[in-house]
């Protein structure tokens, strides 16, 4: 089952029992704690941990970083203590998972998510009460907030995708971020950043060791999992990751079963590697095809989440999935969603630069040059002059990589002026660039994740993000990721020898590209008059002229288009959604008016 929980913080005032059973009534959670600051709604009391003391909650999955790998159940006291102490950072410093967690401590409630970002934590504000919640839904139908779009963060996400933002587009609803913490009652709000990568990234030395230690770790936290679970689906995409996370979790638990996707492309049937896979840990494995028939134009593929950050054709992976966990009576989906981004899969001249930063100049320089020129197949002049390119750029302001790709001239000349804002993006020009693009990739990984299927009876499970995972692969020197001229080549050294042949070295996989090319094509006319006469439209967002183009001509579209237009709809579906559910709230009675 998965964790769906609400919690009501106070800032000092009572929150009354009328307000409790209300919010009970309509959110159908059991009451798991009351405290005289906060209120805990749950479904799940095997994922609601009390301290000794009562001053602390943890909701969701939380292990030892060191020991016993199985969820922990209790607090010691001397935890408690330094939990309460520390305002939370404890639970950071010495424990890992995926949870929210909210700490009373001197005359202030800290509540706070982990760094992972595993479990969601959405929040709205009003008087003197704060509702956190593990969906947008529950803030909305328990009357916290009365939702409404906000053209302005939709306009950022499309122009800005992947950058996990704070505030969402539903306006009252906000995000706290993975490794923040939240301060109530403070003015204004207090958010603070408990965990940051770049204090993970220093020193930038190279170790024959780490792949053995990255071994270890990614076995230990899947034996954690492992614990958790008793019949784990896992994804299985053909790929390095996700195949690490079957073979891993293999080895810790008794029965587990696989999924994988096909296309009619042959470039999207991975059924092959999938069956190398499942031979090796003998378990069962249902082959299904992306289906179009449940992907539907005006149904957005991340309509229960504040945030629009879906592709339409994802609906179709999110059917096979939820069919699967019904057909295995599975408890658990496990992905190797992450991977690429935590174990650094980069084409870029980058580590070259980090590496130089850090060595100097030598005869590796040039090794990871000729590294580079092997993944990528490009000259090593090429490479260098990439390399010049990226020296060039380091003294400039960070910005957030974007999309200008149909897209008006207009809003983009407005939009470009606003910068790019998260708490872990680079400090300062030094920062080793090669790193900058590690960090961007695992916030892009984060704000996948925080796209989850709301109809998935099951938790979703992304293990290669775990946080000891995460810490460990940041203090690994970007050059090692490529050495050889293999991508992950650590992750890929760790597993060379549990992996079939055929994966390990394998480069490279096949995606759902020719099923999105099929699908537009069937539906050009439709898609053309959804974009062209929808709200984006009217929003003076989108560029008429490039998608009239594209869209209403024989011409074939490219390969930046294809995920760009499925991207566009999935939004546009979005809108109207949160719109009309606006529409039918906006004469509600706000839970902040009792109060």
């Amino acid at each position: 089952m998965s964790l769906r929980y609400l919690l009501l913080v106070s800032d000092g005032h009572r929150i009354g029992d009328g307000l409790v059973q209300r919010v009970k009534q309509s959110s159908e959670l059991g009451i798991e704690y009351e405290h005289n600051r906060f209120v805990l709604f749950a479904n799940v009391s095997s994922d609601v941990l009390i301290s000794p003391d009562g001053n602390s909650i943890v909701v969701g999955k939380l292990f030892h970083r060191h020991g016993n790998p199985a969820q922990v159940r209790q607090l010691e006291n001397g935890d408690s203590s330094l939990v309460l102490k520390t305002e939370g950072r404890h639970l950071i410093e010495r424990f890992w998972g995926s949870y929210v967690a909210a700490v009373s401590a001197a005359g202030k409630c800290h509540v706070l998510r982990d760094p992972s970002g595993g479990a969601p934590c959405y929040y709205g504000r009003g008087g003197h009460l704060t509702a956190f919640a593990s969906e947008a839904a529950l803030l909305v139908d328990t009357g916290f907030v009365s939702p409404s779009v906000d053209w302005e963060v939709v306009g950022r996400a499309l122009f800005r995708p992947h950058l996990p933002l704070g505030q969402t587009a539903v306006s009252g609803i906000f995000q706290l971020l993975a490794g923040c913490a939240i301060t109530i009652p403070s003015a204004p709000t207090e958010i603070l950043n408990y965990w940051n990568p770049w204090d993970h990234i220093h020193p930038q030395k190279g170790s024959a060791g780490n792949a053995e230690r990255l071994k270890r770790i990614v076995q230990a936290t899947h034996s954690a999992w492992a614990s958790c679970y008793k019949n784990p689906v896992v994804g299985l995409s053909g790929g390095l990751d996700s195949s690490i996370v079957a073979v891993s979790l293999a080895q810790h638990s008794r029965a587990v079963s696989c999924l994988t996707l096909t296309t009619d492309d042959p470039v999207g049937d991975e059924r092959a590697y999938a069956q190398d896979v499942c031979r090796l840990i003998d378990a069962q494995l249902i082959e299904t095809p992306y289906r179009d028939d449940v992907v539907e134009l005006g149904i957005s593929a991340a309509r229960d989440l504040p945030i629009p950050n879906g592709m339409l054709h994802e609906l179709s992976y999110n059917y096979a999935v939820r069919d699967a966990v019904e057909r295995l009576n599975a408890d658990a989906f496990f992905a190797g969603l992450g991977g690429d981004n935590v174990f650094y899969l980069t084409h870029s001249a980058r580590p070259i630069l980090d590496r130089i930063q850090v060595e100097g100049w030598s005869r590796h320089i040039f090794a990871t040059a000729n590294d580079i020129c092997a993944i990528t197949g490009a000259s090593v002049w090429e490479v260098w002059r990439a390399a010049v390119r990226q020296s060039r750029h380091r003294k400039q302001k960070f910005d957030w990589p974007t999309v200008r790709e149909c897209l008006s001239e207009e809003f983009l000349s407005e939009e470009a002026r606003n910068p790019a804002v998260h708490p872990w993006l680079p400090p300062d020009d030094t920062s080793p660039v090669g790193k900058v693009g590690h960090v961007v990739l695992l916030l892009r990984a984060l704000n996948h994740i925080e796209h989850r299927d709301k109809l998935l009876s099951v938790p979703m499970i992304c293990p290669l993000l775990s946080q000891p995972v995460v810490e460990l692969c940041l203090s690994i020197p970007t050059w090692e990721s490529c050495a050889g001229g293999i991508d992950r080549a650590v992750a890929r050294n760790a597993f060379s020898t549990v992996l079939p042949a055929s994966i390990a070295r394998r480069q490279g996989k096949g995606g759902p590209e020719g099923f999105v090319a099929q699908f537009i094509e069937r539906n050009r006319l439709q898609i053309a008059e959804r974009l062209l006469d929808g709200a984006l439209a009217d929003q003076r967002l989108l560029n008429r002229l490039h998608l009239e183009k594209i869209l209403l001509s024989d011409q074939k579209l490219s390969p930046v288009d294809r995920p760009r237009i499925m991207t566009l709809l999935d939004t546009e579906a979005w809108v109207n959604h949160w719109s009309a559910r606006g529409s039918i709230l906006a004469n509600s009675v706000s839970a902040f008016d009792h109060l």
